[in-house]
């Protein structure tokens, strides 16, 4: 028999601000409470195969790495030939539909392929989209759904046309008796960190400033991003402490949004599986940084994943896992056969470590923005190409051209020379593991080709 599956990322949700995390704030009280049940299993070490959306999408859907399908740089779209978790759920007799307010993920990267309904929300399509009835509710209801009445697009959560766009297909599947893959992407967490009007005061109590200067410190992070960081991040403690309780306040929002989407598609479908997790953490102050560029730190690559509905999966589990993994789950529970290169079954877990990938290309985009912006900008302690690191239980190793460097975890100190022997082993273990597994799966390139609304899209959010 089929299973119907839900599949929700959380944009830029880092682990150790969630209620999974052991967090002194509950952000996540819905995901905490779909954890606790008896079917469903919670990972507090899952990390993310890259360190943005485009490229973490990309290994999601497919099962590559990020240097195996490519898709991760600014320039790159997934090639034609690269299969998708999408075509082999279609491909089983599913209905697949996908949400996306990122234009990372839409069709200008093909990673809209194999769904037969893909949906890519933005100022422009809103309407045709949503259609006129849900956007009247919606504007009716923005000062309940996003920050009231403002037209700078920056602030607005769109959270509610998401979670109607999904109930659509749950609804068709559960009418037409067909089975259903649903992935949504949830991007409301995604800086600029302007939670929706019910949640904005839901931690104020951890700062001083007022609320509307708090939102105000909170938009000037992220509209001067690259000026901060090549300025030394230059907040004061209440500043800092603003901008926290603002990004928690937008993981609040969205876990809510969660809370709605799962509990209709449970009252309206047969027991599906669900997995929630997020595409890549988020830098706050960590090495210097802000968002999710360049280093590939526990702050942007341990996230938070929660799998219900699996039989045989269940509690909570320290153990090292990837977005791969749960897709290996999924697919074995569903009955849907597709070669998953990088993943284990969560059931039956192998894995020794984990591998987080980025590439130079973005990387080496990012410093030249970042000396635009000012000179106190050490560029020189990152890495300038490609980046592939493991991590263990106890270490991080992360190696490119430029050299590799040991990091003791949790606190991901430099041991410098104090461990030959193991970093000696795990580079061997990450050269056998490139062999295997990082070489390009193919050797042809598309280029992504964005519109101007997009491209509007993507500065709004930071990428360009």
């Amino acid at each position: 028999m089929s299973r119907d599956v839900v599949w929700i990322t959380l944009e830029s949700v880092r682990q150790d601000h969630s209620s999974l995390g052991g967090y002194d704030r509950d952000t996540t009280p819905f995901l905490r409470s779909l954890a606790s049940r008896s079917d469903a299993a919670s990972f507090t070490n899952c990390f993310s195969h890259d360190i943005w959306t485009r490229s973490s999408s990309a290994s999601i859907l497919t099962g590559l790495t990020p240097s195996a399908h490519r898709t991760w740089s600014q320039e790159d779209r997934l090639v034609k030939d690269v299969p998708t978790v999408a075509e082999a759920f279609r491909d089983a007799g599913y209905r697949t539909a996908c949400v996306s307010p990122n234009p990372q993920l839409t069709e200008a990267t093909g990673l809209d392929r194999g769904f037969d309904h893909f949906h890519y929300l933005s100022k422009d399509t809103l309407v045709d989209e949503a259609g006129i009835p849900t956007m009247i509710k919606y504007l009716a209801g923005l000062r309940r759904y996003s920050a009231g009445y403002t037209t700078d697009t920056r602030k607005h959560s769109i959270g509610y046309l998401d979670r109607a766009l999904t109930k659509r297909h749950v609804d068709a599947a559960a009418e037409e008796g067909t089975p259903l893959f649903l992935y949504t992407h949830l991007g409301d967490s995604h800086h600029p960190y302007h939670p929706p009007r019910p949640y904005q005061d839901a931690f104020e109590d951890g700062f001083d400033m007022s609320l509307d200067d708090a939102l105000e410190t909170s938009m000037d992070m992220s509209e001067h991003i690259y000026e901060h960081m090549a300025s030394g991040l230059p907040f004061s403690d209440d500043e800092w402490n603003a901008i926290h309780a603002m990004y928690d306040a937008e993981i609040l929002g969205v876990d809510q949004t969660t809370r709605r989407i799962v509990e209709y598609a449970e009252s309206r479908l047969d027991d599906p599986i669900v997995v929630v997790t997020s595409d890549h953490g988020e830098l706050l102050g960590e090495s210097g940084l802000l968002a999710h560029m360049i280093s590939v730190e526990d702050a942007v690559s341990n996230v938070p994943m929660v799998v219900s509905g699996v039989p045989g999966l269940s509690g909570v589990h320290d153990e090292i896992v990837q977005h791969a993994d749960a897709m290996q789950t999924v697919l074995e529970a569903a009955g849907v056969d597709f070669d998953l290169p990088v993943g284990y079954d969560l059931r039956e877990n192998d894995r020794e470590f984990a591998v987080t990938q980025r590439s130079g290309a973005r990387a080496r985009g990012k410093f030249a923005k970042l000396a635009e912006s000012g000179d106190a900008f050490d560029e020189s302690r990152y890495h300038s190409d490609d980046v592939t690191s493991l991590r263990t239980p106890e270490f991080r190793y992360t190696r490119s051209t430029d050299g590799d460097e040991l990091f003791s975890v949790p606190d991901e100190t430099d041991v410098g020379d104090d461990r030959p022997e193991r970093r000696a082993e795990l580079a061997e273990v990450c050269e056998s593991w490139m062999n295997e597994y990082g070489l390009p799966y193919s050797d042809q390139q598309e280029r992504a080709e964005f519109d101007d609304s997009m491209s509007d899209h993507l500065a709004d959010l930071g990428y360009l």
